[in-house]
């Protein structure tokens, strides 16, 4: 049984509750910039997820801006593969932000521990998440940190997309301005690290990043520091996934680094890189298993066969040329008596 999550805050021991409402039951991961918990809403009797900020930063009023932020740019989206943030506010602990309550493990996690994904489960995902952006992309929102850690695939393998903490909105004011680079460096568009102002076309470029790393097995630039990872894609497009990995079809080649194209303007939009990515997905993806009318089974030695009762019937053979023959023979004969039997008629009526 999972013990409630205590504090001793104005000396009484006691479950944590935030806004009088959100009841922190379980620590459910800790990170850098945050802390999620497992927490029970007594006005709703459902269980959610709280995020916090980490006890040592909650007196950062930068890092409390930014989690505001990512809880009104989420807000707004109403979409199956993204997290849904039902409520934000503060406390004695901090801002708070309350999400609903997910189960399974990021994509990135599930690679790292079972191996790369089946293209068509990849492109299955990707055109998921891609269907994900395209929907922030419309209500102005860029989230600017697409990456397989920012993706949450559930127990039967649905994908959330996560964390928009560092997201853009034309509608919220931002921490994120033009000339500052901020996200994951290995999945950051050309634009992104030259800090100059993003849309939509961006996130695509990450998600591109992220299905190549996850198609060939490494991420499309390497190097050694963040500095010479981000500049090489400035300088040059990745090197083609076929190279690396020649089992991945010239489609998906195509998809991808159509995706990562060093010029924005040479990319799909998010909704069109979903749906070519679920194109690929129906092409590759097994045919389902047919049924027979006819089960066929190996001649038995003596040339016979044994036949199922619902097997098709057998289609009229067509005549040999040696029973033509007979058959012929047979008329002639006929033919023969008949003649014979009208000449005795004609003698016996003499």
């Amino acid at each position: 049984m999972t013990r409630p999550y205590t504090s001793s805050h104005d000396g009484a021991a006691g479950p944590v509750v935030l806004g009088d409402r959100y009841e922190l039951v379980e620590l459910l991961g800790r990170g850098g910039m945050a802390e999620v918990h497992r927490a029970l809403d007594r006005d709703l009797g459902r269980v959610v997820a709280v995020k916090l900020l980490p006890e040592d930063r909650r007196d950062d009023h930068t890092d409390a801006r930014r989690l505001r932020d990512e809880a009104r740019a989420a807000a707004v989206l109403s979409h199956p593969h993204v997290v849904a943030v039902h409520d934000v506010g503060s406390s004695p602990h901090g801002v708070y932000v309350v999400m609903e309550l997910i189960t399974g493990r990021t994509w990135g996690d599930t690679v790292r521990e079972q191996g790369q994904p089946g293209l068509v489960e990849a492109a299955r995902v990707g055109a998921m998440v891609a269907s994900a952006l395209a929907h922030a992309h419309e209500q102005g929102i860029v989230h600017r940190d697409v990456n397989p850690n920012n993706v949450m695939l559930l127990d039967d393998g649905t994908p959330k997309l996560m964390d928009f903490g560092i997201a853009k909105t034309e509608n919220v004011p931002g921490l994120t301005e033009t000339g500052k680079v901020v996200g994951t460096v290995a999945y950051m568009s050309p634009e992104q690290v030259r800090g100059e102002r993003l849309d939509g076309r961006s996130d695509v470029y990450s998600l591109g990043c992220s299905l190549y790393e996850l198609l060939t097995g490494r991420p499309p630039f390497a190097g050694v520091g963040a500095a010479e990872v981000a500049a090489q894609r400035l300088r040059q497009p990745p090197t083609p996934l076929r190279q690396i990995t020649p089992s991945v079809p010239i489609g998906f080649e195509d998809v991808v680094l159509r995706a990562m194209a060093l010029d924005a303007r040479d990319r799909p939009d998010a909704a069109t890189l979903s749906r070519s990515l679920d194109d690929l997905a129906d092409r590759y993806a097994a045919p389902p298993p047919q049924e027979s009318a006819t089960e066929v089974i190996d001649a038995h030695p003596d040339g016979g066969s044994d036949r199922t009762d619902d097997a098709a019937p057998p289609s009229p053979e067509t005549p040999s040329r040696g029973s033509g023959l007979r058959t012929a023979g047979v008329l002639l004969v006929v033919l023969g008596v008949l003649a014979l039997a009208a000449v005795v008629v004609m003698l016996l009526v003499r």
